[in-house]
């Protein structure tokens, strides 16, 4: 009749936000100073608008999958996330006793409107936008509907995992997700220098309407 609640081992944090070039340069500006080196490598990917996700594999197995909540504490969605068929239920490959996957769970556009029109046709609710139709896709208490809509998902960061060694870069993390069977958005670039990760959101931006999922911004 509802959802348990699971205390994160690693706080999901939220991002802040830049809204000009002027801003990006002078959180970059920062970054070379404290770290004492005249130029910076970044990892940019789109900002998927859809749910925060962390995913516990424990011995490669899916053990538990929540929602972010308020950073710290989050709902237990486990029997509804395992019927999105992107989510390994199993890692394959060489990966930790324990890996806590952060992503997103989406619903891409020629899913939404599939969903919409069959809702339309069996006389229910219309969803106002794909983020609305995920969030309402993974809050259902019965799971068999949760496999009748078309979400997706993309991983983007860790929380807790037992190898210390396992990335030391972003890069490398989602390279490693990759062969373990995670799928990871392939608009992901490592660029040199902020200028580089202004150009990317600019391109990102003139192909935006073509992307087959909604954005709001970039990472």
């Amino acid at each position: 009749s509802h959802f348990d609640q699971v205390t994160h081992a690693v706080s999901m944090l939220s991002l802040d936000n830049a809204f000009s070039l002027e801003e990006l340069e002078a959180f970059d500006k920062r970054l070379r100073e404290a770290l004492e080196v005249d130029v910076l490598d970044y990892a940019c990917e789109p900002k998927l608008d859809g749910l925060a996700m962390s995913l516990r594999y424990e011995k490669g197995a899916l053990v538990q999958a929540a929602t972010r909540g308020d950073g710290r504490v989050g709902e237990n969605v486990t029997e509804n996330v395992k019927t999105i068929s992107a989510v390994p239920l199993r890692l394959k490959g060489d990966f930790p006793d324990v890996l806590e996957v952060r992503g997103e769970v989406f619903m891409p556009l020629s899913g939404f409107a599939q969903l919409n029109e069959r809702q339309q046709q069996q006389g229910e609710k219309i969803f106002a936008n794909p983020r609305n139709a995920a969030a309402g896709s993974l809050r259902q208490l019965d799971s068999k509907i949760t496999a009748t809509r078309p979400l997706d998902f993309f991983a983007y960061a860790m929380g807790e995992v037992s190898d210390k060694n396992f990335a030391t870069t972003h890069h490398d993390m989602l390279a490693t997700f990759k062969s373990l069977g995670l799928p990871v958005n392939p608009e992901s670039l490592t660029l040199k220098g902020i200028q580089a990760c202004a150009d990317y959101y600019d391109g990102l931006l003139k192909k935006r309407d073509a992307l087959p999922y909604e954005i709001d911004g970039v990472v």
